[in-house]
């Protein structure tokens, strides 16, 4: 049975993190950097050393306005012994693989009315390519303040959700409009990390508002202090917000607020979720929860996905990478390794 490795990461600074990071992945790392360039050889007019320069464009703005999360790659870079243009690639994958268009992951939250017992969960699967899960891992981070961090990420990347020890949690969706561009901004992989560094709902709601961007992203957040969830649709020229209702929110990856500027074809995933969680609103747990997230209606375009297109090679073919659900109260995270229909949990505490 498939299972992610779990790396356990700290430091007196966010360089040392990051080294520490680097020193132990090194070899999936290897397996990340590999992953990327038969991926863009196969998907991209333009070579590795092309990229690589763009890649490092992002390095000037990210070094000013999150100068710890650009330490903590750095760090990543000399721990693992990769050039720090390699590095970039792996954490800007998401600007730079986002032509040609692509659907990707399924986010929600449920609130404590919606809970069994009061209490409060955030959820995500995973949507992303079968390439991508022999570098998949758990990375568990104590930084320098002593804020505690466990969540999911590719090898090489910074973390890119999960949840923190202030009750803070995140997740991510591909979104597209018409207005996203080849351009810089800060990379989506480095607010995400910047996210989980915050320690209350109002903080990381002002970075999803005002960080800069060239292309669109959407961004789950949730305080369990403030028992509030709150999705941000992102995009070049704004962002809007959306709440939960009656305790429930869901997202996928079309534009709900201003579907006029959407680039992708609609998703009926995060609909599917919604009715799914509501049949046993006021009762839903953890259980309910993975179940919910391993359902097929509207195949291939399911909550759980599976590879579907038989011509693609294996590695391009797109599938659940893993589940992840959140559960605030306990301070535990749930993941599954591949899709939830077949794979195995393990928890892991905060």
């Amino acid at each position: 049975m498939l299972h992610y490795p779990l790396i356990k990461i700290s430091g007196p600074t966010y360089f040392e993190i990051g080294r520490d990071y680097g020193r132990q992945a090194k070899e999936l790392i290897a397996h990340s950097i590999s992953d990327y360039k038969q991926v863009f050889a196969m998907s991209s007019d333009r070579a590795w050393e092309e990229i690589q320069e763009f890649a490092l464009s992002f390095v000037g703005i990210t070094r000013r306005e999150m100068p710890e999360v650009m330490e903590e790659v750095e760090g990543i870079a000399e721990g693992s012994g990769f050039p720090l243009a390699d590095i970039m690639i792996v954490n800007c994958r998401y600007e730079i693989t986002k032509f040609p268009k692509k659907n990707e992951c399924t986010t929600g939250a449920i609130l404590p009315e919606a809970a069994k017992d009061g209490k409060m969960y955030m959820v995500k699967n995973w949507d992303y390519r079968v390439g991508i899960m022999d570098h998949v891992v758990i990375l568990h981070i104590t930084q320098p303040d002593g804020t505690r961090i466990v969540g999911l990420t590719e090898a090489g990347q910074v973390i890119r959700g999960g949840l923190n020890s202030h009750g803070v949690a995140m997740e991510g969706n591909n979104l597209q409009s018409i207005y996203d561009a080849w351009d810089v901004g800060i990379p989506t992989t480095f607010v995400r990390r910047q996210a989980l560094k915050l320690d209350t709902l109002d903080k990381v709601k002002e970075l999803f508002c005002e960080f800069p961007r060239a292309v669109s992203c959407n961004l789950m957040a949730a305080g369990f202090k403030e028992k509030q969830a709150i999705d941000f649709e992102i995009h070049p020229k704004g962002t809007d917000l959306i709440y939960p209702e009656q305790g429930v929110l869901t997202h996928a990856n079309h534009f709900v607020v201003q579907p006029k500027i959407h680039a992708l074809q609609r998703s009926p995933r995060d609909a599917r979720l919604r009715e799914l969680l509501m049949e046993k609103h006021g009762e839903i747990d953890v259980n309910y929860i993975k179940c919910c997230m391993a359902d097929h209606e509207n195949y291939p375009q399911s909550l759980c996905r599976h590879p579907p297109i038989p011509t693609q090679p294996l590695f391009m073919r797109s599938i659940t990478v893993s589940n992840i659900v959140i559960d605030f109260e306990e301070q535990v995270v749930h993941i599954c390794a591949g899709p939830p229909c077949t794979g195995e949990y393990r928890t892991y505490v905060l």
